[in-house]
């Protein structure tokens, strides 16, 4: 009984497989980035994990706006403001609160803090109700 001489298969290259996916990545990628602009809560979590200092200090005056509310129970973050480092922390600008006023409509302030690299808040300023939408 013979036996064929074996032949030799060729496997494909590695290269081809990693190609083959790229435009799938690049797609996932870009969904990425476009639901971290998006959707808060996917920008804070993508925060907590790239800058956990940072986030620390946004989450602790967003918290401190929210108990600065008049009525906190009936408060709500708007716009979570932008962080910048300073020296020794960090400066959170520019959060806007909406809370039920007076006469049962939404008044809305901003605040502004000063917080520590360990998020503890330093220093805070309300402005005065800027608007009833």
């Amino acid at each position: 009984m013979e036996h064929p001489a074996p032949t030799h298969t060729r496997t494909p290259a590695r290269g081809r497989n990693v190609s083959r996916f790229l435009p799938l990545l690049v797609m996932v990628l870009i969904g990425f980035l476009i639901l971290k602009d998006q959707v808060p809560a996917v920008n804070r979590w993508f925060q907590s994990i790239v800058a956990p200092e940072r986030y620390a200090a946004a989450e602790a005056c967003r918290r401190a706006a929210l108990n600065a509310a008049t009525q906190p129970d009936y408060a709500r973050v708007r716009d979570e403001g932008t962080v910048h480092e300073t020296q020794n922390g960090f400066y959170v600008e520019g959060v806007s609160i909406g809370e039920m006023g007076e006469d049962g409509a939404e008044t809305v302030y901003r605040f502004n803090c000063y917080a520590d690299s360990f998020g503890k808040v330093v220093k805070t300023n309300k402005e005065a109700p800027a608007s009833h939408p």
